[in-house]
């Protein structure tokens, strides 16, 4: 199991758990499969490189290919600068949550997720536009997931990412909930982003989401945090006043890691380097 219970606390429908991320070699080989994929999938691209080698007469050597495979690798996944006084602004930092976030929703909450921000952001490196993470419940009804996700090691309990301020998870939880034209919006670009299987099942999202007599939707926060930081105060406002973003169930995931937030950024996209 990547994910190891610690609490579970269930008030009035709304849940609120927190799960121990087992950073064992194999997890960080798995969440580097995943930043790797999400910046280059080398099957494709090394299929690709052979096809065009052929189409332009060269006789290219799988060595070759390979070296031009690491070197776009190198180029595109980014890497944390240990030594950078800036150290909690870095990409890797920020998006291993996101990443973490992605696979926990799907495996814990069994959501589908049509589309990753960080796989379609327009320019890599730079934090992504929109809902953190956008996924549906297909069954037993159809139901739209709004999942903004944030990192903290922050000694404060809850930390200023879940209440404070205009980028908290509460503020935009809130924006996103009460916005229709955010979940139309949301539904049309998983449509156009997703897989060709995928497409009919967002395309019945849309029209039974768009409906008056829709399913409510469900806020699904995700809190990344150092296990020596974490708290059972930590779901804030979102336990405390689950009732501010009705009619949505709260969902909230609290995912401790063991190590730091910088540590284990640093060796999951080290790792994903090597594994393209």
């Amino acid at each position: 199991m990547r994910y190891e219970l610690v609490s579970e606390v269930s008030v009035n429908g709304h849940t609120y758990e927190c799960y121990d991320v087992c950073a064992d070699d194999e997890l960080i080989d798995e969440v580097a499969r995943l930043v790797c994929e999400l910046y280059v999938d080398p099957e494709d691209l090394i299929t690709s490189l052979r096809s065009a080698s052929a189409d332009l007469d060269l006789v290219a050597s799988e060595n070759e290919l390979t070296t031009l495979l690491d070197e776009v690798a190198e180029s595109v996944i980014p890497q944390m600068n240990m030594g950078s006084r800036a150290i909690h602004l870095q990409t890797p930092r920020n998006e291993v949550a996101e990443i973490l976030a992605y696979d926990a929703l799907q495996e814990l909450h069994k959501v589908v997720i049509p589309a990753s921000r960080i796989r379609e952001k327009e320019v890599s490196g730079q934090p992504t536009r929109g809902v953190d993470i956008f996924a549906l419940i297909l069954h037993p009804k159809v139901r739209a997931v709004i999942s903004e996700v944030k990192a903290s090691s922050d000694t404060a309990t809850p930390p200023g990412v879940v209440g404070v301020g205009d980028d908290s998870m509460h503020a935009q939880t809130k924006k996103r909930l009460k916005d229709r034209k955010t979940l139309v919006a949301e539904l049309n670009w998983a449509h156009k982003h997703t897989s060709d299987e995928m497409k009919v099942n967002v395309a019945k999202a849309l029209i039974l989401l768009s409906r008056n007599d829709a399913e409510p939707p469900v806020a699904a926060p995700v809190l990344v945090r150092p296990m020596e930081r974490y708290r059972d105060t930590d779901f804030g406002c979102f336990k405390e006043a689950p009732e501010e973003y009705a009619p949505a169930q709260v969902r909230f995931l609290v995912l401790r890691l063991p190590s730091s937030l910088e540590d284990f950024a640093n060796r999951v996209y080290a790792r994903a380097r090597e594994v393209a």
